[in-house]
């Protein structure tokens, strides 16, 4: 059983912040031809990016596309099966054009290290990537995000898009979920 923590981690201000400074530190290095979201987890993260991302671009940013695939190691549990699954991408044309991958946290690494590697394989000229959370200290496999929002401790977050169960994810700020006797 678990509860969320009595304050949230980060506060929906702070978010806020560093998702506009992110988009201009993007924009200042990385001409994307596509900035693909990693659904369900980053669905909010993306779209307030993305708008972020336009006001940096100025008109550059009508040609970019922006398209989701369903991508997904964790089901209803709190930590990772580390079997990636992905739908989605058949539908997406990725040949030859430079990505930037959008996810909602990397944690072990190995969801955000199979997308850029399925990503490669299909075709991509090139590939960068950008999480709103690291939790470099869990990390299994190596792997770097291009972009980070935010460095946070080893705790299970919900909020903001990230979920326990399909629950949670509507929050406007992120908080931990701590375990209960």
């Amino acid at each position: 059983m678990y509860k969320m923590s009595a304050k949230p981690l980060i506060e929906a201000n702070e978010i806020r912040k560093r998702v506009a400074t992110l988009a201009r530190e993007i924009a200042d290095v990385y001409d994307y031809d596509i900035l693909l979201s990693a659904l369900t987890g980053a669905y909010m993260f993306t779209a307030d990016l993305s708008r972020e991302l336009a006001v940096a671009q100025g008109e550059k940013a009508y040609q970019k596309t922006i398209a989701f695939i369903k991508a997904s190691s964790y089901g209803n549990s709190t930590t990772s099966s580390g079997q990636l699954q992905v739908r989605g991408l058949e539908k997406i044309d990725i040949k030859g054009k430079k990505i930037l991958m959008v996810d909602d946290i990397a944690d072990t690494g190995t969801t955000l290290l199979g997308l850029v590697n399925l990503l490669k394989e299909s075709g991509a000229q090139e590939v960068r990537t950008c999480v709103l959370l690291n939790k470099q200290e869990r990390r299994e496999v190596e792997i770097t995000a291009d972009f980070v929002g935010f460095e946070i401790a080893n705790e299970f977050v919900v909020g903001y898009g990230l979920d326990y169960a399909e629950n949670y994810r509507s929050l406007p700020e992120i908080w931990t979920l701590q375990e209960t006797d």
